[in-house]
């Protein structure tokens, strides 16, 4: 047991990977993390990954939200899943708003 600690008393494993989550949980942070990542890129008028701070942004508010409803996974597991769905999120937002690119780079342009 030296990877559980007692929290509140709950005993929570300490190095829990996401996969070890059950199935409704991880469906439930998957679309948390589409909708955090599509209003960050709407928000930054951009078609590409977001920046390192804003990723970070994205990841501290997902993880509240986990917290919130008291799903215990360890940060960097979180920030593992975000960085594996970065490059999927981006190319459905793409897919979902083809015209925005055009629009960026206009206005980009005019600049």
């Amino acid at each position: 047991m030296k990877n559980h600690i007692k929290v509140n008393g709950k005993l929570l494993q300490t190095n829990k990977h996401f996969l070890q989550l059950e199935n409704s949980q991880k469906d439930w942070i998957a679309t948390e993390l589409y909708k955090l990542y599509y209003n960050k890129m709407k928000e930054r008028h951009t078609t590409r990954k977001l920046s390192p701070d804003h990723r970070d942004t994205v990841i501290a508010s997902l993880y509240e939200q986990i917290q919130n409803r008291e799903i215990w996974i360890p940060y960097g597991e979180v920030e593992k899943y975000v960085f594996s769905k970065t490059t999927k999120i981006v190319k459905s937002f793409k897919k979902q708003f083809p015209n925005l690119s055009e629009e960026i780079e206009a206005e980009h342009a005019k600049k």
